[in-house]
């Protein structure tokens, strides 16, 4: 597990660090939007673009954050472009998520692209 910076966002809730603790919804649009198996944050993963029978995800969830009705989630992507992702995801009516649009390279410093997203 990569070790993250402490990150305040005006206006969130504690952070979630188990993927786990997501609400369905989030939890659901997640794996919608990765389209593969993801990892619990800490448990296995692989950071390398070698796949072999049963190996671990090669994405793995680090945290999220909830601001009002949006919920801001930082993943690991492995593989040859190994890389530190922001997706965003809004509460919807009928108790559904939806992604939302975030800038590429927003994933270059995931704490002050999550801080700008809150202002949104």
């Amino acid at each position: 597990m990569p070790k993250l910076a402490d990150c305040t966002i005006a206006g969130a809730r504690p952070e979630t660090r188990r993927m786990a603790d997501l609400p369905k919804p989030v939890h659901d649009a997640l794996l919608a939007a990765i389209g593969r198996p993801i990892a619990e944050a800490g448990a296995p993963f692989n950071p390398s673009d070698v796949v072999v029978p049963h190996s671990p995800p090669r994405v793995r969830f680090l945290r999220a954050y909830r601001v009002r009705d949006l919920w801001l989630v930082w993943i690991e992507q492995g593989g040859i472009g190994h890389d530190f992702r922001l997706l965003g995801f809004r509460d919807a009516a009928k108790g559904v998520s939806v992604a939302v649009p975030i800038p590429r390279e927003a994933g270059r410093n995931l704490c002050n692209a999550s801080r700008a997203m809150a202002k949104v």
